[in-house]
């Protein structure tokens, strides 16, 4: 079976429905061995918080989510 549309990435970013979030993660190795990282994902999502929405689904143990402000328009 072939689709009969295909929507790119590069008709995600021209529409807007790409967002760059950010998300704090902790990992621990030992008792005393804490560290936290960070983890760029981009996400396609018609609006902002439902991309907040998916990133917090994908990643529920997180520190911290950090979302810019506006899409992203451009290739990462």
């Amino acid at each position: 079976m072939a689709p009969d549309i295909v929507v790119s990435w590069q008709q995600h970013l021209k529409n807007g429905n790409v967002w760059r979030v950010e998300v704090e993660l902790s990992m621990q190795d030992t008792p005393d061995d804490f560290h936290t990282y960070n983890v760029e994902v981009y996400v396609v999502a018609p609006t902002v918080t439902l991309a907040q929405y998916i990133v917090a689904t994908m990643y529920p143990d997180y520190e911290g989510i950090f979302v810019d402000d506006e899409p992203v328009r451009t290739t990462p």
